[in-house]
């Protein structure tokens, strides 16, 4: 399914994060869900011990890096981000510039995707990972507490409006077994996922606002069992099969 204005919201995104921060001090809840991403992500790595022989895409990185063994190559559509690097690609995700089979592992997290056509992405990202490499992808669900009572809940894809960092900014919003049957049309299958932002959209929802409703993302590791109604957030990470 290819969106007929994917191309916008990756430009808005663009003009908005030429002007600001990626991860701005001032925003509660973005800075808990950029913790949490950081802390699960870094986690993984840590178990799953790439070598220097191993090539790792951060793919739309931002200023982001982790502690890692592997070759990094960190790729955003903002050179000022990531020209600090040695590696570095200035790119979207729609269009990456490399190879066939040529990278270990793809980290796509801090809503990267819910700026692009998630089509072109997972093709993407399966047309250069490796057999067996691993995706680490996170995303904003359309499952959401935010939405509950409204038409848009649990929608497959729909276009949401955010202020964020006093700007407008446009996300595509996805339904989770949506992302599961294209990336599995991609030859990718799950091997672990966690969702976040559980009982604070709820609260979110209910009209706490965000700064407030953020503090609850405490209680995410015992919402997991109901997490699939109420999430606003989650990483899940892949493995590419042979097709």
């Amino acid at each position: 399914m290819e969106m007929k204005s994917s191309n916008d919201v990756e430009e808005i995104a663009l003009a908005n994060y030429k002007q600001s921060e990626p991860w701005p001090d001032n925003d509660v809840w973005h800075h808990y869900t950029s913790d949490s991403i950081h802390k699960y992500v870094q986690n993984y790595l840590d178990k799953l011990l790439l070598t220097t022989d191993n090539i790792l895409l951060n793919a739309g990185c931002g200023k982001t890096s982790y502690v890692t063994s592997a070759n990094v190559i960190y790729m955003d559509i903002i050179k000022e981000y990531i020209d600090a690097f040695e590696n570095y690609l200035v790119g979207s995700i729609e269009k990456i510039p490399l190879k066939e089979n040529t990278i270990d592992c793809i980290i796509c997290v801090g809503s990267v995707i819910n700026y692009a056509d998630l089509q072109k992405a997972l093709s993407e990202f399966s047309r250069i990972l490796k057999p067996n490499g691993i995706l680490i992808l996170e995303f904003e669900r359309s499952n959401s507490a935010e939405f509950l009572g409204t038409k848009k809940y649990g929608q497959v894809i729909f276009k949401q409006k955010y202020h964020y960092n006093h700007q407008a900014h446009y996300l595509w919003m996805y339904n989770e077994k949506f992302v599961f049957q294209l990336a599995n049309y991609y030859n990718f299958i799950s091997i672990k996922k966690y969702r976040f932002h559980c009982i604070s959209s709820l609260f979110f929802r209910f009209g706490l606002s965000e700064e407030k409703a953020a503090k609850y993302i405490k209680f995410d590791r015992v919402a997991q069992p109901f997490s699939y109604l109420i999430a606003h957030n989650e990483i899940i990470i892949f493995t590419k099969v042979d097709p």
